[in-house]
């Protein structure tokens, strides 16, 4: 399978955890506080991830062909910047604004992210959108305003901001996240839950909000733990592979997948929006995995580290190198790589200058001018 297949296959995983944590959650509300609920599911993710990303065997010498690349100090600001947009303001502004507005009023209003999202990837991160995939993200967002049964009525202008607010949070986190994607998503999604959970905790004990009880507490951290913390991981898969526009049109899907997860597991009764929904949002996704941009470009020289893929038979026909990646290896670098099969290894390599076609999308390694 290509790495595009992967990215959509993580992303598609990413909205159906999310997606089914969503009723999940819904019939728990009562038992807290907005604030201390999100802290604990963030509190969730952060003993999913923060176990596994520790336990991971560290490199004996520089390079292993199972390591990613860390996080490094010059990244540091923008996983600042996302974990405080994405994992504080976020919520809480959601949290405040769910306390102006009705109920419809909001679902409908969060659809915006996914249209933050792709504004952001396309206006700002030069991301490339064809005709097919333009109208997949229509149909998308389309099913997810019919599924949401919203109207605007009684909602008020600070409501409607603060909701607002939340979601352009998400949509710039969303974009950062994937410009942080080529470093180890493991690690990241760790920081991001820890940086997360620890200021609303702080901040729901401050305030004096009532937390769940024990048991539910329990429950939370279970959904928290595989609805963000498996997710979020899953996500910034999709989103290395795939960019921030391509994800944000597999993600829209959260709300139909949780929709129909309260259909089957919740025994909630189908409504006329849910097959509407289900039609759009079905279409979308097949016209976005079914989607093909070929044309012929330019990569410009470029320096990074990440983890990418090397075939070392790659004068055999049979081969199935990378061309974005064929250059030479110290001896240090290929220490105990297989010389007769493919293997991926992370180091700071350069790209040069190249011409070629083939299908993409938009990748690190893929925005250029259209």
């Amino acid at each position: 399978m290509t790495p595009e297949g992967h990215g959509q296959l993580a992303g598609l995983g990413a909205a159906v955890l999310f997606g089914c944590s969503a009723p999940l959650i819904s019939t728990l509300t009562g038992a807290g506080s907005a604030l201390s609920i999100a802290a604990v599911l963030y509190g969730g993710a952060s003993l999913a991830l923060v176990p596994v990303a520790l336990a991971q065997p560290r490199p004996r010498g520089r390079h292993r062909a199972d390591t990613e690349t860390p996080v490094r100090r010059a990244d540091w600001p923008a996983l600042m910047a996302l974990t405080v947009l994405g994992g504080v303001i976020g919520p809480v502004a959601l949290v405040l604004g769910l306390a102006r507005l009705p109920a419809a009023s909001s679902s409908l209003l969060l659809n915006l992210e996914a249209v933050f999202t792709l504004a952001i990837a396309v206006l700002v991160g030069r991301e490339h959108l064809g005709r097919r995939a333009l109208l997949a993200a229509v149909l998308t967002i389309a099913g997810a305003v019919v599924l949401s049964e919203g109207s605007l009525s009684g909602a008020s202008w600070q409501g409607a901001g603060l909701i607002a607010l939340a979601t352009l949070a998400w949509g710039i986190d969303n974009n950062l996240s994937q410009r942080l994607s080529l470093r180890d998503p493991l690690q990241i999604a760790s920081i991001k839950a820890v940086g997360a959970s620890l200021p609303m905790l702080g901040l729901a004990q401050l305030l004096g909000h009532r937390f769940p009880a024990p048991p539910v507490i329990a429950a939370l951290l279970l959904i928290g733990a595989l609805g963000y913390g498996l997710s979020i991981w899953l996500d910034l898969l999709a989103l290395r592979a795939l960019g921030a526009a391509r994800e944000a049109v597999i993600f829209a899907s959260a709300p139909f997948v949780g929709a129909f997860f309260s259909v089957l597991v919740l025994r909630e009764a189908p409504t006329g929006p849910l097959l509407i929904a289900a039609g759009l949002m079905v279409t979308g996704i097949v016209l976005l995995l079914r989607d093909a941009h070929s044309h012929w470009h330019l990569h410009e020289r470029l320096q990074h580290a990440h983890r990418h893929r090397h075939d070392p038979r790659r004068h055999d026909p049979c081969a199935l190198d990378d061309p974005h990646h064929d250059h030479s290896h110290s001896a240090e670098e290929l220490s105990g790589m297989r010389s007769d099969r493919p293997f991926w290894h992370a180091h700071e390599h350069r790209h040069e200058d190249m011409e070629h076609a083939h299908p993409h999308v938009s990748d690190a390694h893929h925005r250029h001018r259209h």
